[in-house]
């Protein structure tokens, strides 16, 4: 059967909306993978407190999010969502309505901020609640409890401190608080293992889910981490899972330093 041509005005009017639909701004944003930053290196400093340098290597990750106040053109939203490492969202769902890129960015400073903040309380809590892993594997159970909570008892919180380069949001608390527990155990955790994570921390250790985990684990395989600690409330959104790299999902900081102990046994 032949088809009859589109009357002309029909063919102009889809011509119109087509053009409109790839150069008229769409309220979209996009979420690309971002940068990893060795916690070891420069981003935490411990004064007068007992410390012990680590083996390993534990990747802060973050995520690229066009700011609020950009528009995104159709071209460049067809080609991130055929694009394996990039995310398309509506813009609402990232940012609330009427939001500003200076809103934006100090609001992620400040959720930065609190994120360390609760790190530490969380790493504190956590040796102070599990003092034998501070003391040496050679200790006996009996020295173990005892040097344990010597040191426990001698942490203080205001002698921790942060430098992380230009990145903001609350993501980074879990690795800081496994960073911490790492740096103040003379025991070594990671036993030169490269690993990273990602997910909120609250100062009892409880993980919370973020954004962009596909994206933070596609970046820390490609530095050459070989496990991730992600939140259990992203476990439904990680998808496609990159060779060369293990996912392990934790509620708490507790289980993802059980993981690691267990796992170098």
């Amino acid at each position: 059967m032949r088809f009859s041509p589109l009357p002309r005005l029909v063919t102009i009017t889809l011509g119109i909306f087509f053009l409109l639909a790839t150069i008229a701004p769409l309220p979209f944003a996009i979420v690309l993978p971002g940068e990893a930053q060795n916690i070891f290196k420069g981003v935490i400093t411990i004064k007068s407190t007992e410390n012990y340098p680590a083996t390993g290597r534990i990747d802060l990750m973050s995520i690229r999010v066009t700011n609020p106040d950009s528009w995104i053109f159709g071209p460049e939203i067809i080609y991130s969502w055929i694009s394996s490492e990039r995310s398309v969202y509506p813009k609402s769902a990232i940012f609330p309505p009427g939001t500003s890129s200076k809103e934006e960015r100090k609001q992620a400073k400040a959720e930065m901020v609190s994120s360390q903040d609760k790190a530490i309380f969380a790493a504190v809590n956590y040796l102070q609640s599990n003092p034998k892993i501070m003391a040496p594997d050679s200790s006996s159970a009996s020295e173990a409890e005892s040097i344990g909570k010597e040191r426990a008892n001698k942490l203080e919180t205001k002698n921790i401190e942060f430098k992380v380069k230009e990145t903001g949001g609350p993501s980074g608390g879990l690795v800081f608080a496994i960073a911490l527990v790492e740096l103040l155990t003379e025991r070594d955790i990671l036993q030169g293992e490269h690993i990273a994570g990602t997910g909120t921390i609250n100062s009892r250790g409880i993980v919370g889910g973020i954004g962009g985990i596909n994206e933070k684990i596609t970046s820390a395989q490609k530095v050459g981490a070989t496990l991730f600690f992600a939140p259990v409330s992203n476990a439904s959104e990680i998808a496609n899972v990159p060779a060369g790299i293990k996912v392990i999902t934790v509620a708490t900081l507790a289980q993802a330093i059980s993981y690691l102990e267990k796992s170098k046994k």
